[in-house]
């Protein structure tokens, strides 16, 4: 990475990253062989460029709807375009930019643009730049508390930025599939390449770079990204574990769950299953989304043991929402929200048998409560869940996380959930989802609490906070974003 923004201080230092970003739009990369040196994986939710490909089909029919072709994505913007008439509050400021692929974050009063090859921070109120810092390849970003980290997405690496200077912290260049948990920056770390390659798991402290904790492993091990209810650009909070697949060429890889702060390992241990593996609490937890061999219902399998002690804890099945055309969407939530899983401590959201929306308590398998009317959740936060009548159609309904009992319902925003121009976001003062009107992609934001409607916005979702909406859009010359402030 390029260190034109500050040096830092740590004996930890690596050199710089190459170009070209590598996207992936599989499921899940939990259960790969993946080399000793391989980019960080993204999410897809932030991946502007790909459409979602479709999952194999569950056993039901809908008529297919066309879907609305709004395909034109941010990058390919031209000055001139129709777009819908906007409404709401006008931009409290907007910016010029080349290309945005992740999402706006914030930071304290500043808002962090990610613009091609650099990071931006502005100012909250004025949009005044306070300071960016270059980096020589893609990256993908993380705001944790007082610091930014960056991972390489080519040849490893991490840079650590204080978030209010943009100054390096800290830097290690060997670090590959970097994840960030509250105050640590986890990765594995190889020397050599292939099956000669020598692999330990590092856990890092966030500030400092300071070694918590080391573990051998082998270049097949990684910590797990997937976290009930986390949202990025943000890093969850530290939970009690995190969740460590490791494995050999002897035998299957298996989740391992590890304190944060020590690195000591707990008793329980999980089977990988190619899908995710994740703790809630005090719960090592794995999922399978895949439907037995005949199941016609969407069936997802979740398997539970307690993380220190090993015990075996509730094992049982829930249920994934389906398409339009009737496929399974099996996924949890709408890949392009960010999430993969909507949810709370011990408490998932997923869909029944007889697709209603539910939360359900991983602890026991109980249900908490079931929707009323059938529905999909593709977005959420830890007070609510945004509902839709089908993974990627139809109109929109808020439930209330604890009691599934809905807040309000809005129109469907035509947009399909599975377009690469959609994006929604849940916070704990807005709603935002893409739309489209006259095949022109637009946003709208909802009050949280009444589902007032506050905005609707020409452009593209680009990020979103308690109070503001980033959204991009052609600009002079290229691309720009605008905050509204509500």
């Amino acid at each position: 990475m390029s260190r034109a923004a500050g040096t830092g201080t740590s004996s930890v230092r690596w050199q710089g990253m190459r170009a070209g970003p590598r996207v992936t739009t599989r499921p899940s990369t939990e259960g790969e062989p993946v080399p000793s040196h391989r980019p960080a994986r993204w999410r897809t939710a932030a991946v502007a460029l790909t459409l979602v490909v479709g999952l194999p089909a569950c056993a039901a029919t809908h008529p297919q709807r066309p879907p609305t072709p709004v395909e034109q994505t941010p990058e390919r913007l031209r000055e001139g375009s129709r777009s819908p008439t906007p409404q709401g509050p006008q931009p409290a400021w907007s910016m010029s930019l080349r290309r945005i692929d992740q999402e706006v974050g914030e930071t304290g009063q500043l808002i962090v643009v990610p613009d091609g090859r650099e990071l931006r921070a502005v100012d909250r109120r004025t949009g005044q730049e306070r300071w960016r810092h270059p980096f020589d390849g893609s990256f993908r970003y993380v705001i944790a508390g007082g610091s930014i980290v960056v991972s390489d997405n080519d040849d490893g690496g991490v840079e650590v930025l204080d978030a209010v200077t943009g100054t390096t912290r800290w830097q290690a260049a060997r670090s590959q599939d970097v994840v960030v948990h509250g105050q640590a920056v986890y990765a594995r770390d190889c020397v050599g390449v292939g099956v000669a390659a020598t692999c330990v798991i590092i856990g890092r402290e966030l500030d400092s770079g300071r070694q918590l904790w080391k573990l051998p492993s082998d270049r097949f091990a990684r910590v797990s990204d997937v976290t009930l209810g986390a949202r990025p650009p943000y890093a969850p909070a530290a939970g009690r574990y995190v969740v460590v697949r490791l494995s050999t060429s002897a035998r299957a890889a298996t989740y391992t769950p590890v304190v944060p702060t020590t690195g000591r390992t707990g008793a329980g241990r999980l089977p990988n299953r190619a899908w995710f593996g994740f703790a809630a609490d005090d719960l090592l937890v794995s999922t399978d989304h895949d439907p037995p061999k005949g199941d016609q219902r969407c069936t997802v399998s979740i398997a539970s043991v307690d993380a220190d002690t090993g015990a075996k804890g509730w094992s049982g099945a829930v249920y994934s929402g389906r398409r339009e055309n009737g496929e399974c969407a099996k996924r949890l939530a709408n890949d392009l929200s960010g999430m993969e899983l909507i949810g709370v401590g011990t408490r998932l959201v997923a869909v029944t048998a007889d697709e209603r929306p539910q939360l359900v308590d991983l602890r026991t398998g109980r249900t908490v409560w079931r929707g009323v009317a059938a529905g999909v959740p593709i977005d959420g936060d830890d007070r609510s869940v945004l509902v839709r009548d089908t993974a990627d159609t139809g109109a929109l309904a808020l439930l209330d996380l604890a009691t599934g009992v809905a807040r309000w319902t809005a129109p469907d925003p035509v947009l399909p959930g599975t377009s690469a121009s959609w994006r929604s976001a849940v916070t704990a003062g807005l709603v935002a989802v893409s739309g489209a009107e006259d095949e022109r992609p637009m946003v709208l934001v909802y009050e949280v609490d009444t589902g007032r409607q506050l905005g609707r916005f020409p452009g593209w979702l680009a990020g979103a906070g308690t109070d503001w909406v980033a959204v991009s859009h052609a600009g002079t010359g290229g691309l720009a974003v605008d905050l509204h402030t509500f």
